[in-house]
């Protein structure tokens, strides 16, 4: 039988998989309580049961980014792996990061990584990942907003076996940027018309179920929303609860 990645989604945008034997994991956050305090209060454990062959993040947010998580979970011999834009930001944080520009894949292990186009509902810096091993490949959308690269993105990548996207259509009022009623992530119709436009043989959807009135707010009717435009659009979508284990739909090989 041949083997295929191992998929579990963790809190919010976190994301862990294992291939072989060796695990990567994306923007897996252990404390939401920290920054601007967005996410779950009650996350899924992972720091202690977790021993990570390669680490990435998508962005800065606090909600992405755990520097106590990561000098927990990622092994002494280990890869922490960023956006060479955000290198400086995070050496400064006491680690020693690959730095990878866009579209420049890296063998890593078992998984070639590439950092590909994102961009950031408040103008910060921000990649999506794509990941492959075992004959799959995926991406990790982080909390990317709508871009005009997505077209390109199907066009060069031509399959996904799953795509993992934030769906909850943020709109925020918080202290560092104007407030405006403009989504600062994918919404329902976004993240449904991304996953047809990346040819995905699934959406995971990520980065939802946290609103706090005033500050930070969901897209309303989010779940009805999504599942009108995916039977418009004829994509399949998978809920995975946080902990959960993502069941692939496509055999390994057909990337």
């Amino acid at each position: 039988m041949q083997q295929h990645m191992k998929l579990q989604r963790l809190s919010w945008a976190g994301l862990k998989v294992e291939s072989n034997g060796q695990i990567l994991i994306i923007d897996a956050v252990q404390n939401y309580q920290r920054g601007a305090s967005i996410g779950p209060e009650n996350p899924v454990r992972f720091v202690e049961s977790t021993l990570a062959d390669v680490v990435l993040i998508t962005h800065l947010h606090s909600d992405h980014y755990d520097p106590d998580a990561i000098r927990t979970v990622l092994k002494p011999d280990g890869h922490f792996i960023v956006s060479d834009q955000i290198v400086a930001e995070v050496a400064n944080d006491g680690f020693a990061p690959l730095g990878l520009a866009l579209n420049t894949p890296a063998q890593v292990g078992n998984f070639t990584i590439t950092a590909v186009f994102a961009m950031d509902g408040v103008g910060d810096k921000q990649v999506s990942w794509v990941i492959e091993a075992d004959g799959q490949r995926i991406l990790h959308g982080g909390d990317t907003m709508w871009h005009n690269q997505f077209w390109q993105l199907g066009k060069s990548w031509e399959h996904f076996n799953a795509v993992f996207l934030p769906v909850n259509g943020a709109v925020v009022n918080i202290p560092r940027v104007a407030p405006t009623l403009v989504p600062i992530t994918l919404t329902p119709l976004q993240a449904i018309t991304v996953t047809r436009l990346l040819n995905a043989d699934v959406l995971v959807p990520i980065h939802y179920g946290f609103h706090k009135d005033g500050m930070y707010h969901q897209f309303p009717d989010m779940e009805a929303d999504l599942a009108r435009e995916a039977e418009s659009q004829n994509v399949e979508v998978q809920w995975v609860e946080p902990g959960s284990i993502v069941a692939l739909p496509v055999a390994a090989g057909q990337v």
